[in-house]
């Protein structure tokens, strides 16, 4: 099964159309080479010319068989190891990633979810070279998160108080 995401389904904005991403990308310097590159050719370039490039530029590089071209927008197709399901996954240029975290994941549509689901979320429908990484930055940094959920070491203490407690008070009944 096949999920077709394109740029058009994201949003009615201008800033996602096909032209705006495009755009986006290739000021991107990350995977500018090789957006160009794909623009200019099928064929993938070799090593000694991609070397040079930042590390980034050699990542994508590296996913070259799976990035393509739709209206002039790269996107990454993913398969599951299986092969029983596949989608098109946007190629983030790095000037988007915040508006995609802040959308996935502080929104109202996006409940303020821990990294296992924004990392999802965000991997239906989007790719780019640390995802992972940039994941777990925004939501260990997320202050409106940490300040509802509150510290985890001082409500253990308090529970562990409780808890204390609660058996002093029992080991008292039986004696």
């Amino acid at each position: 099964m096949e999920t077709d995401i394109s740029v058009k389904g994201l949003t009615t904005e201008d800033a996602w159309s096909s032209s705006e991403v495009q755009k986006a990308q290739l000021e991107d310097p990350a995977f500018r080479p090789i957006l160009e590159k794909k623009l200019n050719s099928e064929d993938r370039p070799s090593w000694e010319e991609i070397a040079p490039e930042s590390p980034a530029t050699k990542r994508y590089w590296s996913l070259w068989d799976s990035l393509h071209l739709k209206d002039g927008v790269l996107y990454r197709k993913w398969e599951s190891d299986d092969g029983s399901s596949c989608r098109w996954q946007l190629i983030l240029p790095k000037s988007r990633i915040q508006e995609v975290l802040r959308e996935t994941h502080d929104s109202a549509s996006g409940g303020q979810f821990g990294v296992m689901k924004t990392l999802s979320k965000n991997r239906e429908r989007f790719y780019w070279d640390r995802l992972c990484a940039d994941v777990e930055k925004w939501c260990r940094e997320f202050h409106a998160c940490g300040a509802r959920k509150g510290p985890k070491q001082e409500l253990k203490a308090v529970y562990s108080a409780i808890m204390w407690a609660h058996l002093s008070k029992e080991w008292l009944w039986i004696f």
